[in-house]
């Protein structure tokens, strides 16, 4: 058996596996899982979520001090037998000892003719029946003095139970708000991250067709992004060569054949820069969920189920301009 540990050697169950073939697999899923969060905790601890924070993840208790997009968690393979001592192995003694005590009897203690154990037994008796006697002498001495102090209680523990209920309010009112502040924090986090990303984009494409896509590219997953802006290149410099219909640019960059609006030669024509990136960024999230993390595994892009009919040289060529923006924007996510 194989699991994956993270950086402090900590063994994650979740993934356990009964092959290192198939760690390897999910090692390479989680790599590419365009989906994937990870959580950095002031401790220095990192948590990362395959499908995005879950609900009720937030907590005041919880000390996050950053959140970024895909998992920045090392996990490496470890075999199952490297846990073995974690569990306290019982020593031979104690086991002897514990197997001698099972095998006691009790009616040793009872045997016919034991005095001291009859004798302990009539003792233990008189001191129960005298206990019985003095406390209900006293519980009845003392009821009439409680029946008279029930009415003046019951206003105590109202009054206690009002200002309960109103420190408890109070107190929910302040869960609430810290979560608000959480929450606010992180989001001004995730909009300082996504406007130094556009940025970045933008030094690509500022002053080219696609410049107006820039706020949208920014929201996709970085290798995301990167294969957007790198194929956009290749296929039409950035919009510079791009279908039109009716006059109207297509807004297609990516030489995309869909089911939106298509030309006469096939092409999708998209309703805004936001349509666009939409529909390409869902595409290319699903190939890279399937593995596909560079421009020569993303060749289906241009040569479909196969490359046959394509010479050699273009499939290489293709590989090549695709990666010259894919690396430079890609490469950061690991800076």
């Amino acid at each position: 058996m194989y699991c994956l540990v993270d950086f402090r050697n900590r063994p994650q169950y979740k993934y356990t596996f009964s092959k290192q073939e198939k760690a390897r697999e999910c090692l390479k899923r989680i790599k590419n899982n365009p989906l994937g969060v990870t959580v950095f905790f002031a401790d220095g601890r990192r948590e990362y979520f395959e499908t995005g924070i879950p609900q009720g993840f937030f907590a005041p208790s919880k000390k996050i001090i950053q959140i970024k997009k895909g998992c920045h968690v090392k996990y490496q393979i470890r075999a199952m037998n490297n846990l073995d001592g974690v569990l306290k192995k019982q020593s031979p003694f104690e086991t002897a000892s514990t197997a001698n005590w099972q095998n006691k009897s009790a009616l040793s203690l009872f045997m016919l003719g034991n005095r001291k154990i009859y004798a302990g037994l009539a003792v233990a008796s008189l001191l129960m029946f005298a206990s019985s006697f003095y406390f209900q002498k006293q519980s009845t001495q003392s009821a009439a003095a409680v029946t008279e102090s029930a009415s003046q209680i019951e206003g105590q523990v109202a009054g206690a139970a009002d200002a309960k209920i109103n420190e408890e309010e109070g107190g929910e009112s302040l869960k609430l708000a810290d979560d608000e502040i959480i929450m606010n924090l992180l989001g001004k986090i995730e909009e300082k991250k996504q406007g130094e990303f556009e940025a970045e984009i933008l030094r690509y494409i500022k002053g080219r067709p696609m410049e107006a896509m820039a706020p949208y590219i920014a929201q996709q997953p970085r290798m995301v992004a990167a294969f957007i802006v790198g194929i956009a290149m290749k296929e039409s410099k950035f919009g510079v060569y791009a279908p039109h219909s009716n006059g109207r640019d297509c807004l297609n960059y990516w030489g995309y054949r869909g089911p939106e609006n298509t030309t006469a030669s096939g092409y999708s024509c998209f309703d805004s820069p936001e349509h666009a990136v939409q529909v390409i960024g869902k595409k290319i999230s699903k190939l890279v969920a399937q593995g596909i993390s560079n421009p020569s595994e993303m060749i289906s892009w241009k040569c479909g189920s196969t490359c046959a009919g394509h010479g050699a040289e273009s499939v290489r060529k293709w590989i090549a301009d695709v990666g010259v923006n894919f690396y430079k924007i890609n490469s950061k996510e690991n800076s």
